[in-house]
């Protein structure tokens, strides 16, 4: 029987499946003129659905289940199958309008032997709601588009794709290819006509799955079939293909081929072990000899590829660097006539402007393309008058393939403040020792400008900053400030930007807010869902303490400690606007915890409040003690600690002498307030499991909660295998009980939601988020971790701990990266790196009772600055005096 469409269907498991066939079901040119051919591609599941199908529509679909081989196989199993007019490829979960198939019809009807293939637009929905990046063809309406004309219209997938049948039956997709087998598919359809039917008028729907989409770039990163057997199969194949017809590939074919090579241009470098040194050598020859077929307009055409890496790309292509053009203002780059980028357009990135001791210091960043035998420093002025300007590199290059695509120049200037009412700092780049002026500058979250808002401003001290045409600085008297408010506030009320208006009233709520309350206002928090840390502590101290003080306690309403905690004092609902509000208007915000929500109120859409944020005072109090190198997540850039809490001498000395950015003003030794409460309990017969997390085995978190999802990959990881094992273990088990003890599992909160993905047994409780840290070390005798922080807290008690370091390598190259804390040399106990070593000193452990041995309690002496349980106090005093200095000041 002929049918008028085809549908090729891969399908791995049913989930979504249900949605895709009705979707195709319900087609306005009717259901029985559609052959269905579903394609099982090694599924799991019990197929029940897609046979269901095949039951009621004998006629229509066809179910074709095939255990081996890889998508282009599956699909040339389908075409063989095919007798419908036109073909078109799906997956389950993709959706299609309803009357989409009976356009596209007539369509191919109406433009008989003009084209091979038909597209229409794209939609994708699920974890990424948004045009197909290519859709932008469809704003000139539905015609035939002439691909050497309109090269960039060329499709790189199957997204929205229509074929004729008769044309591509004669095709098959290259199964020796593993990637990139769609595209060279696409290609070869295109070829005998240039052309491509473009109908604008219905939509097919993409489900996306984003973590998905990531993790399979990823794993294709580490596949050695993505790199010299590609470069040869497909890009090579395609080149040589034209080579042996024409001099000449054509720009459709360029566009398509550099949209493949985007992909490889993304990677920073190849990781390491994938292929050899001499492979890798080859295969960036090979690669080099693509570029070199591609045209320079068909390069810099790419959207989804930023200047650096077509600079790179050009350069490879060329074999020099850009061309440099000296103009009067400005310094001019270029490849073979097509401008890449000027001077004077590279945009300053300002990140604190302070006024100290009445000297003005404004640092920042701006990025720089690598040039040889060029030196490029930046420069600044004030009133025409050439001012210090100290430049240093605090930043990893960005590379591209091993190779510096980008550089980063940090700058910090120092000037006193004039003598004048006001004066303006300009900055600029001594490009070859010409002094080129920059044009415009942008602001980061800690600046207290935005380039956003003409009427932005931030007050320091006696002085108002503004960015107009560089920085301006003037000396305000009594009422200037509530004058420059009310600039920006009508600014805010009469823009047309996202929220602006809303900022507006939020803006006029704070100072109405801090006029308001008539004493200090101390807003405490842990988690967004849960309390019983740091946090908790200290809101109790100060309750009881040092009731002058309004404070509070943030915590979401569906938190199962949320009436616990409103009995103990006042409570503000974490997920409410109000929260925000008070945050900014607050004299402390103080944590365990320094999520956005607690760092950056009203982040992303934060540029109408930087004034407030640049003053914004947040208090670290901190989770566990730190061993490990955080700048890159703690640092001062990143989030601008007012007070960070440390309990021991290495660590405080680590972030003082770090990366961190941090001086002995914000670094302070007080003890984590938890200490406070710690028990020393008796009879301690429990032997708790403690993993931390891995954020590489997690995706993003959800905004409001905080949850992270776990990735696919976590449930093969070896992570889940060790503690499975571990929790599992005969002879850990058969010990335990030998001497008298319990297990117990203890896993971080971020791994807490998931106890189930974990095996049980009956012999090892599982503790779940109601249970509280200290509650634990109350009833064990021995903590096993392997990286955490927490663990601190029992050493502090001169407790025994064990540490398994199965994934060492992992860890510290993916999640952090090793601080001043060696495990080895500092630890309070003994690092064991496999399973059954781990088992054998727990064992060992219990039978001698359980004593921390007298070499780490003498480490765990000399490691902690405190043993008095006074750490509340400490940081109580700490901030009256932070506040006292800032009243005087």
């Amino acid at each position: 029987m002929e049918y008028k469409f085809s549908v090729i269907m891969t399908v791995y498991n049913e989930l979504y499946l249900r949605e895709t066939v009705d979707s195709l079901i319900g087609q306005t040119i009717g259901f029985e003129t559609i052959q269905l051919i579903i394609l099982d591609n090694g599924s799991t599941d019990n197929r029940i659905i897609r046979d269901e199908y095949a039951i009621r529509y004998p006629e229509n679909i066809l179910v074709i289940h095939k255990e081996t081989g890889g998508v282009s196989s599956v699909r040339n199993t389908g075409l063989t199958r095919t007798s419908g007019r036109y073909i078109v490829f799906m997956t389950s979960g993709d959706m299609v309008d309803q009357d989409l198939f009976s356009k596209v019809f007539s369509f191919f009807e109406e433009n008989t032997g003009k084209m091979d293939v038909a597209s229409v637009p794209v939609f994708f929905f699920d974890d990424r709601k948004e045009h197909h990046p290519q859709d932008k063809k469809f704003r000139s309406g539905s015609r035939i588009v002439d691909l050497d004309m309109e090269w960039s219209a060329t499709p790189f997938d199957m997204s929205g794709l229509f074929f004729a049948g008769e044309t591509i039956r004669n095709l098959s997709f290259d199964e020796t290819l593993h990637y990139s087998a769609e595209s060279k598919f696409i290609q070869e359809c295109l070829i005998k006509k240039h052309k491509l039917g473009v109908m604008a008028s219905a939509h097919c729907y993409n489900r996306v799955q984003r973590e998905k989409k990531e993790s399979a770039m990823r794993e294709a990163e580490k596949d050695p079939d993505w790199y010299l057997p590609r470069m040869s199969l497909y890009f090579q194949s395609i080149i040589d293909y034209y080579k042996k017809r024409t001099s000449l590939i054509p720009k459709f074919i360029q566009y398509a081929l550099m949209q493949d090579i985007q992909e490889i241009l993304l990677l920073k470098r190849i990781p390491a072990g994938v292929i050899s040194r001499e492979n890798e050598r080859e295969y960036l020859e090979r690669l080099s000899s693509v570029i070199k077929e591609i045209d320079d307009d068909v390069i810099m055409s790419q959207k989804d590829l930023k200047l650096e890496r077509k600079m790179y790309a050009l350069r490879i292509k060329h074999g020099n660097y850009p061309e440099i053009q000296y103009l009067d203002n400005d310094v001019e780059l270029s490849y073979a006539g097509i401008p890449l980028y000027s001077v004077a357009m590279i945009k300053p990135r300002i990140e604190f402007i302070r006024l100290k001791n009445g000297q003005w210091v404004v640092e920042g960043w701006l990025y720089q393309f690598p040039q040889a035998g060029i030196t490029q420093k930046v420069i600044a002025e004030v009133e025409d008058k050439l001012v210090q300007c100290d430049t240093f590199c605090d930043r990893s290059p960005l590379t591209c393939l091993n190779e510096p695509v980008l550089v980063y120049q940090s700058f910090r200037i120092s000037f006193p403040a004039p003598a004048e009412e006001s004066c303006r700092l300009r900055l600029g780049i001594d490009f070859n020792k010409k002094h080129v002026w920059l044009r415009s500058y942008s602001f980061e979250r800690f600046s207290g400008l935005t380039e956003m808002y003409k009427a932005a401003y931030c007050i320091c001290g006696s002085w108002c900053v503004r960015y107009d045409n560089g920085l301006v600085f003037r000396r305000i008297k009594k009422y200037d400030h509530w004058k420059a408010e009310l600039r920006f506030l009508w600014e805010l009320a009469t823009s047309r930007k996202n929220r602006a208006r809303r900022a507006a009233v939020c803006r006029a709520a704070v100072y109405v807010l801090r006029l308001w309350k008539r004493r200090p206002l101390w807003l405490i928090s842990d988690r967004e869902l849960r309390a019983g840390d740091n946090g908790e502590v200290f809101f109790r101290y100060m309750v009881a303490a040092h009731p002058e003080i309004d404070t509070r306690f943030v915590l979401l309403k569906e938190s199962p400690e949320y009436a616990a905690i409103a009995q103990i004092g006042k409570v503000i609902p974490g997920d409410s606007r109000w929260r925000k509000l008070l945050q900014l208007a607050s004299d402390y915000v103080i944590s365990s915890q320094p999520s956005m929500v607690n760092t950056l109120p009203f982040h992303p859409k934060d540029e109408p409040f930087r004034d407030m944020i640049a003053k914004y005072r947040f208090i670290f109090l901190q989770h566990g003690v730190i061993e490990n190198d955080l700048p890159g997540w703690l640092g001062r850039k990143r989030k601008n600690i007012f007070g960070f809490v440390t309990s021991a001498w290495p660590e405080f000395n680590a972030i003082i002498n770090g990366q961190y950015g941090y001086s002995e003003k914000e670094v302070w030794l007080t003890g984590l307030p938890r200490f406070d409460l710690l028990d020393d309990g008796d009879n301690l017969r429990q032997i708790t499991i403690m993993p931390t997390w891995r954020r590489y085995l997690m995706g993003e978190a959800d905004p409001r909660t905080l949850v992270r999802p776990l990735a696919p990959e976590f449930f093969s990881s070896a992570f889940l295998s060790f503690y499975n094992d571990l929790l599992n273990n005969e002879r850990l088990l058969h010990a335990a009980e030998k001497y008298g003890y319990t297990l117990a599992f203890f896993p971080h909160p971020e791994l807490q939601p998931y106890l189930s993905a974990f095996q049980k047994n009956d012999a090892v409780a599982f503790l779940g988020p109601e249970t509280a840290y200290r509650e634990v070390y109350a009833k064990s005798a021995l903590v096993l971790t392997d990286y955490t922080s927490a663990v601190f807290d029992f050493a502090y008690l001169r407790r025994p701990v064990l540490y398994a370091q199965f994934d060492r390598a992992d860890f510290f190259s993916k999640q952090y990266s090793e601080g001043y804390f060696d495990f080895l040399r500092d630890g309070f106990g003994e690092v064991e790196y496999d399973l059954e070593h781990t088992v054998d000193r727990i064992i060992e452990y219990m039978a001698d009772g359980c004593l921390m041995k007298d070499e780490y309690r003498s480490r765990a002496d000399r490691f902690f600055a405190f043993d008095d349980r006074n750490s509340c106090q400490r940081v109580y005093e700490k901030l009256i005096e932070a506040g006292t200095v800032l009243d005087q000041s």
